[in-house]
């Protein structure tokens, strides 16, 4: 079913940067080369992630141009959902 209503803005903001400097494939440093921003909602609000992506800028490497996301993101919500881990894991309550 379609939202009806546009979501309200985040009044918080986090900003997620990857630990890991060196590419995986080549050792090589890695650039800070863009920036993706995304609601997320959990149980004790709405807040904006923005996710600074890293990617390898060496020819021959096999991470090439792949994008790096920080890796504090999988342990805050699922790929691609707009719901925290935490929203996802409670469980209802049954009457």
């Amino acid at each position: 079913m379609a939202r009806l209503l546009a979501r309200a803005e985040p009044a918080r903001e986090r900003v997620l940067v990857p630990i890991r400097q060196n590419c995986p494939g080549c050792g090589g440093h890695m650039r800070l080369r863009y920036e993706n921003r995304r609601p997320l909602v959990t149980l004790s609000g709405s807040v904006r992630l923005r996710l600074k992506i890293r990617r390898c800028e060496h020819e021959g490497c096999a991470r090439h141009r792949l994008a790096y996301r920080p890796e504090a993101e999988g342990a805050m919500a699922l790929p691609q959902h707009e719901f925290g881990l935490d929203v996802v894991a409670l469980k209802p309550v049954r009457a």
